[in-house]
């Protein structure tokens, strides 16, 4: 007889980051906004580009990947990377994952055309460089000329992709990460391929301070661009990111149930995995009841706290861990003054900008506007208080 998988076998709920969710609840408007722009694109009409920005937890990773799969699936070409804030690899991480979406062009003749012209760029006469036709780029000259090859690249691919009725759209996970270089040379050749009618779309996604990154890179970058903020979930789907999975998978929650699990989870999609999974497993009836969601909550607080906090607290030094402290004493997870987080810690505002702007670039904090500073991560306040004296925090208030 064929065993029967366990109760903890079929849990549909699953942390994780960049790990899909059974639902990808409350996301319908991006999807169908990115099906609009592949219908215009195979029209040969413009676009412009999409940044999706908020909190970490909000499962932008897990949205951008399930907006490649929807556009690969209606046949436009797709590249996909992470930045990771080092000028070689987001160049290589470029041009490599660019190359690798045109080698998965299903069509043959268009995927030879392609290759075509990819073979052609490392050999492009640079004469204002000095560097000749026909010769094979040095590695220093692949660094010098990276941008201009990058523009060859996607100028030549999109030429190609146009003529079939396709396009390329180019997903950048942590998009504020990337190096000042290539994100520079990235806004300006979405700007140029615009002027010239060519069908190259960036899609990114990051923390709430990328809209700012983008135009501090290039001022033109807010026209560029669709600026679209993942937030919190409505209740309603909130409840269906829990409920819709749990039915399918032959257990759903109890109304009251329900209602709890909606309440301590804030609409944040991460909260939902970790508090589902927990109730799911911590429940020994069907439906699952209220006391197994309030049974489960220490362990889904477990979760959250190794799956999301525990980890980015570690990576501040004890300066850093002061002002995160600071922060969450004067206003818990809300927004606070940077000049009152520097008199909590004693100190006046010049005395802390270097601390601050170090747990800016960790992607710790950002200012949601001048003057004002805020967690990255929801819950990360409640969390220094709750728990980080456990963890050898030190700090105790003014000094």
């Amino acid at each position: 007889m064929k065993k029967q998988p366990s109760l903890d076998a079929l849990n549909p709920f699953m942390p994780g980051a960049g790990m899909r969710p059974p639902e990808l609840v409350g996301r319908d408007a991006d999807i169908e906004n990115v099906d609009r722009m592949v219908a215009r694109t195979k029209l040969g009409n413009l676009n412009q580009g999409i940044i999706f920005s908020g909190l970490r937890g909000m499962r932008k990773t897990v949205l951008l990947l399930a907006l490649q799969d929807a556009s690969s699936r209606q046949g436009i070409v797709t590249a996909r990377l992470e930045a990771k804030g080092d000028i070689g690899t987001d160049w290589d991480m470029l041009f490599h994952e660019i190359a690798l979406a045109t080698a998965r062009v299903k069509s043959l003749r268009l995927r030879r055309k392609l290759a075509s012209a990819l073979a052609s760029i490392d050999s492009v006469q640079f004469s204002f460089l000095g560097v000749g036709a026909g010769v094979k780029l040095s590695d220093e000259e692949r660094r010098r000329t990276n941008p201009f090859r990058l523009e060859l690249m996607v100028e030549s691919l999109s030429r190609e992709l146009a003529k079939a009725n396709t396009g390329l759209f180019l997903f950048v996970d942590e998009l504020q990460e990337m190096d000042d270089e290539p994100l520079g040379a990235l806004i300006s050749l979405q700007h140029k391929m615009g002027q010239e009618g060519l069908p190259f779309y960036i899609i990114g996604a990051g923390l709430p301070n990328l809209p700012g990154v983008l135009s501090r890179s290039r001022s033109y970058a807010e026209r560029l661009f669709e600026y679209r903020t993942i937030g919190q979930l409505p209740d309603s789907d909130t409840a269906e990111g829990f409920q819709k999975p749990a039915r399918a998978n032959g257990r759903p929650f109890a109304d009251d149930a329900l209602d709890e699990l909606v309440k301590v989870s804030h609409g944040y999609p991460y909260f939902i995995q970790a508090y589902g999974k927990a109730a799911w497993n911590a429940s020994d009836s069907n439906p699952t009841l209220l006391e197994a969601v309030r049974a489960g909550e220490p362990e889904a607080r477990r979760e959250l706290d190794e799956g999301l906090y525990a980890s980015r607290w570690q990576r501040a030094k004890t300066s850093g861990r002061e002002y995160l402290t600071a922060m969450a004493k004067i206003n818990g997870d809300e927004p606070c003054d940077s000049s009152a987080v520097a008199a909590e810690m004693g100190k006046q505002p010049k005395e802390v900008s270097m601390i601050r702007e170090s747990l800016i670039q960790l992607g710790l904090v950002y200012s949601p506007e001048h003057g004002k500073i805020a967690y990255t991560i929801p819950g990360m306040g409640e969390f220094i208080l709750r728990a980080a004296p456990t963890m050898g925090q030190t700090y105790d208030g003014r000094r």
